[in-house]
Formats: structure tokens, C-alpha cells, sequence
């Protein structure tokens, strides 16, 4: 009974009023609703229930490169489930388990849809304090690598980084922070339909928030909350960038005192102390997935290469490869059979090329049709057979009576070389393989 008392429920801490859509509105239509109301969903009608449509349902959506004009009842989104707005917020954590969901409908006593609440609002809900208002940014903020590109970049090559609510893009200029691009801001470049040619320096969110790195998780907390941020860009007393830390991450990093805090009240919360020490690797492990095909996403395999870049130094210069990989003319495929078609000849290719593989190489869906592929120990010589090994197979194995072919570029990597450097070698070999004819492997210099 205590426990109802120590935590909120599930109505104090949702986002209540609900925008609501049709499913016969388009995604022009809900991104317009999007921004008009400053959030990053619309819940919408669909076979006597709701539906949700997330900006992450947007990323993703625009990176198949599909048409706007569809309805959004024409899309596959997730079903919302319900919990009553006075539901305590321990008794909800199962239910987000049992429909592996993020997001759930809040109904009032008669049954009306009043709020939605997610899975971070539940977690956010019970953080330990103590510990938020010691810990300092410095001691917590990531060193992973940070997305700053040039203000002369595209506003399309600028907005391929974003695919979640918590990712942005950094803008440099003349040798300075100059601006950010969030998925918000991004909402707004598809509703006004800007030329995705410009340079992303025309569009970007200028001057850009920055917190100290002395300051505590609390405050950080608290200012984004205020500013309805998602991430803090984090900055040292002379200004200099020291890192990017996102909400969720901040969530994530005091789960160590959650668990204590439940077991302190282990009477009250039963079995949910088990539940919520083992969240933090599942919510680790979801940010680095590509939710379609069960792949890593880019952030994994950045976060992959780079950690190998580390060892190579470590470990007697052992020789490692990178593989990107691109599926022979998606787009037709997508425009004669649709695009639902289309993500299952993607989940087909993601499913034969990590069949192939080894368990400690590591595989990624790079954005849109592409994967990347990261070889451990392998060098040149060994990464082209393996790829050459990989179009065979796709080649002879068409999905639903579709041929399916892939290209290939492969390189290795090379001593005093960047992520971006290898990375931007095996690219140049992909459209090599392309230049070349398509359904063939090329290998960088």
C-alpha cells in the first residue's frame, strides 16, 4: 500500500491532452500537426483503437524515402495499449515488457484517451535524487563520437544522421560550433518541403544551447526538461566542446541507484526489483538496433569501429576491414511492389548477411538500403572473399520470385586513419562496385 503513496501514478507524470489525427490524414498532414503543437507524436484512430505515429516513425519513413502522400493508415505503426491514468507507475513497467512497446495510451474512469505516457516518463519518474544532485556532468558525460558537420553540407547528407528522438547533428563553421539539427528541426524542413540540395547552414537551429560541465545531472535534467530538449551539448569553462549527453542517457546512468532505491522498498515492489535491474542493459541494447531488420544502427557501428580503431593500437596493429553493402536498385523495387514489399526484402538481405557472418564481427543497417559491416582481424584479401561470398548468395536467393543483388565495397583500414577516413574509403569502393554494373564487389585502395 506504501508503494502508491512513494511513486506517482501513471495521470501525474503522462503527457495528457492527446493530438489526435485520422488514419485518413497524410504525413504531411501529421508532421504539420507535429509542429503546430510541438510534440513528437500524433495518436490517430485505427479499427476501434489508437495508433501512434512517432517522429522516430518519421526518421525512418523518410529514410525508405517514401511518399508523404501516403495516409497513415496506410503505414505500419505500432497499436497503442492502455493503462488507467491512475495505474501506479511500478505496476506499468511489465505491461511495456509483455507488448515490447515504448508508449502507452492513458484512459481515464470512463475509458476515454486523454494522455499518452512512454517508457522513459516511467523511469524518469522514480529517479534517485541524491545521486542527481551530486553527480557532475564531467563525471558522466559520453566520449563517443559526436556528429559536427560542415555548415556547407546538404541538408539531405545533414539529416541521414538522424533517425531517433534524442540524435542532432552539430554544425561547424569557420572552425566553430555555429549551429544544431534536431529531429525537430527536421519536422519542420519535410512540412516546409526546403530544398534538400541548400546547405544545412541555411536551416539550422542557431546559437546553440550549451551547459557546463560542472554542472549536476539534476540541473541538467532540469534545463532540458525546461527547454523540452533532448540533449545537453556539454562544454568545459572555456567553452570547448567536451561532449553530447541525451536525456535518456542521464536516465540510464543512475540505474545503479534505482536498484538500491527499490530494494530499500523491496516489501512494497515484489518481483519489479528484478524488472528494473535488469532494464538498463534491454534499453542500451534498443538505442543500438534498427528496429526493421534486427541490425545494429549507425551509432553501433560507429561506436564498433571506432573501439576497434582503439585495439588496432593496443594490439600490434592487427589488420581489421569495413564493408558497406547496397541493394541493387531498391527504389524500383519499392515503386513496382511497394514499400511493405521493400522492408521485407530488406529484413530478407539483413537475415543472409548476418547468417554469414562471424559472432564478433558486427553488422549494421547504414541508412535507407545500405548496411555496414565491420570485420575484425580481417584483412583486405579476406573481407573480398567474405563479400564476394555474401552477393553470391543474395544473388541466387530471390525473395518472393524478386531477384535481389547487392554491391559491395570493402577496405581496410589503414594506420593514422579516422573513422570518417575508412569509412569514406569503403564508400568510394561502393560506388565503384556501382559504376561498374551493380551485383559486383570492389575493394578501396
Amino acid at each position: 500500500m506504501k508503494a502508491k503513496n512513494f511513486f506517482p501514478t501513471v495521470g501525474e507524470i503522462a503527457h495528457m491532452g492527446v493530438v489526435l489525427a485520422t488514419g485518413r490524414d497524410t504525413i504531411v498532414e501529421a508532421v504539420g500537426l507535429m509542429e503546430a503543437s510541438n510534440l513528437s507524436d500524433v495518436v490517430f484512430e485505427c479499427d476501434g483503437g489508437h495508433a501512434i505515429f512517432t517522429v522516430e516513425d518519421l526518421m525512418q519513413f523518410r529514410q525508405h524515402k517514401r511518399d508523404y502522400a501516403l495516409r497513415l493508415d496506410e503505414i505500419a505503426v505500432p497499436r497503442l495499449n492502455y493503462v488507467r491514468a491512475a495505474e501506479n507507475v511500478l505496476n506499468v513497467l511489465p505491461i511495456f515488457d509483455a507488448h515490447q512497446c515504448r508508449y502507452l495510451g492513458v484512459r481515464d474512469d470512463s475509458e476515454h484517451l486523454i494522455g499518452v505516457v512512454s517508457y522513459t516518463d516511467v523511469l524518469a519518474s522514480v529517479d534517485p535524487v541524491v545521486v542527481m544532485e551530486r553527480k557532475k556532468l564531467i563525471e558522466v558525460v559520453s566520449k563517443r563520437h559526436i556528429d559536427i558537420v560542415p555548415a556547407s553540407m546538404s541538408v539531405e547528407q545533414a539529416m541521414m544522421h538522424l533517425i531517433y528522438a534524442e540524435d542532432a547533428v552539430l554544425v561547424e563553421q569557420d572552425g566553430n560550433i555555429a549551429g544544431i539539427v534536431t529531429t525537430k528541426d527536421a519536422i519542420r524542413l519535410i512540412k516546409e518541403q526546403v530544398d534538400t540540395d541548400a546547405q544545412i547552414g541555411c536551416y539550422m537551429t542557431s546559437p546553440v544551447w550549451t551547459i557546463n560541465q560542472r554542472e549536476t545531472i539534476k540541473s541538467a535534467i532540469d534545463a532540458l526538461r525546461q527547454r523540452q530538449y533532448k540533449r545537453a551539448i556539454v562544454t568545459d569553462e572555456q567553452g570547448k566542446l567536451v561532449g553530447v549527453v541525451t536525456q535518456r542517457e542521464l536516465i540510464d546512468l543512475t540505474y545503479g541507484r534505482w536498484a538500491e532505491l527499490m530494494k530499500l522498498h523491496a516489501h512494497e515492489l515484489g518481483e519489479l526489483v528484478h524488472v528494473l535491474e535488469s532494464k538498463n542493459y534491454a534499453l542500451q541494447q534498443e538505442t543500438l538496433t534498427d528496429t526493421l531488420t534486427g541490425a545494429g544502427n549507425r551509432r553501433k557501428i560507429n561506436q564498433a569501429i571506432e573501439a576497434e580503431i582503439g585495439r588496432y593500437y593496443r594490439h600490434g596493429m592487427t589488420p581489421f576491414s569495413v564493408m558497406l553493402l547496397d541493394i541493387d536498385f531498391f527504389k524500383k523495387i519499392n515503386d513496382m511492389h511497394g514499400h511493405l514489399f521493400g522492408d521485407k526484402v530488406l529484413r530478407h538481405v539483413a537475415q543472409h548477411v548476418s547468417g554469414m557472418l562471424r559472432i564478433t564481427d558486427v553488422f549494421a543497417r547504414w541508412g535507407g538500403e545500405e548496411f555496414a559491416v565491420l570485420l575484425p582481424t580481417a584483412n583486405r584479401e579476406a573481407a573480398a572473399i567474405l563479400a564476394e561470398r555474401i552477393r553470391e548468395v543474395i544473388a541466387s536467393s530471390p525473395f518472393d520470385k524478386v531477384s535481389v543483388t547487392v554491391s559491395i565495397g570493402v577496405a581496410e583500414y589503414v594506420r593514422g586513419e579516422s573513422l570518417e577516413g575508412v569509412l569514406r574509403r569503403a564508400d568510394q569502393a561502393l560506388y565503384a562496385a556501382k559504376e561498374g554494373g551493380r551485383n559486383r564487389v570492389a575493394t578501396g585502395s
